[in-house]
């Protein structure tokens, strides 16, 4: 994918920018991910390599997969400041793939790569302004047959919750509902602008009073009061808490880093993208 000449132009760069500043940035290009997501695929490969130094976690590793056009860019706990989610998504988008979807792969990955170590080498780490900035250009890229669905889905949950909470003077799901739908609805506010004040709010508000309504029905009312008894419309006493118990479980991984690395670690931060 890359051409001899300017892996080499790129080996060099790189080198003069672990002699600086001592960061690392790595370049791995893959036929497929083998039904791994880009991101998850960069995250587990930047643990085994261990880019970066292990006192700084200053690494940083792009991951390119050809054949399922897709990449992502993984980034160390240590330059998260430096080089935020934003930033990594704007230069997979203004750098590397305009060129890959010419075909010009090594022109693509000469630019995003050398965009990468000049921001790594500057180490300005970002205002709250930019990273607003930023933050803000990332989200308006989600598209909006996704966001609607998803957002209202948890809006629709969570506000039918609420609804059923005030009506049944239950603490829990009005607890529950609150930010079970209230959370969401912030967020497709950020995310979705004036769309989701004139689609989810309302949404939120017609579901509010689905919810109250479902309340006042004897089986919904003493599902959440916990009175193992049924009556006739509306709710009886004052409030109580209600709900019930959940359990889970986790699960972990572990992995180990080798390599000529220095040993850094990553939170996950990074970006990924499609041409």
């Amino acid at each position: 994918m890359i051409d001899p000449a300017v892996a080499a132009e790129i080996d060099h760069r790189l080198d003069l920018l672990e002699q600086k500043t001592s960061s690392e940035i790595a370049v791995a290009t893959i036929k497929s991910l083998d039904g791994m997501s880009s991101s998850d695929y960069a995250n587990r490969l930047f643990k085994q390599w261990g880019v970066g130094q292990a006192s700084t976690d200053n690494g940083v590793l792009v991951v390119i997969a050809i054949d399922d056009r897709d990449m992502a860019i993984e980034v160390g706990y240590g330059l998260e400041g430096v080089l935020p989610d934003g930033l990594a998504g704007q230069i997979i988008r203004d750098d590397f793939t305009p060129r890959f979807g010419d075909g010009d792969y090594s022109g693509g990955i000469r630019t995003g790569v050398m965009r990468l170590a000049d921001i790594v080498e500057k180490q300005q780490v970002l205002t709250p302004e930019e990273l607003a900035q930023f933050n803000n250009t990332s989200a308006s890229n989600l598209p909006i047959f996704i966001g609607l669905p998803f957002f209202g889905l948890f809006v629709a949950i969570g506000f039918g919750m609420v609804g059923v909470g005030l009506r049944s003077k239950t603490g829990f799901p009005l607890l529950f509902g609150s930010l079970f739908g209230g959370m969401p609805l912030l967020m497709s506010l950020a995310f979705l602008g004036r769309l989701a004040l004139m689609t989810l709010l309302p949404f939120a508000l017609v579901m509010l009073v689905v919810g109250y309504r479902l309340g006042s029905r004897p089986a919904w009312r003493d599902a959440f009061r916990n009175t193992g008894t049924s009556g006739k419309g509306g709710s009886s006493g004052g409030w109580t808490m209600g709900g019930g118990s959940s359990s889970s479980g986790s699960s972990s991984s572990s992995s180990s880093s080798s390599g000529s690395f220095g040993g850094g670690s990553s939170g996950g931060g990074g970006a990924s993208g499609k041409w």
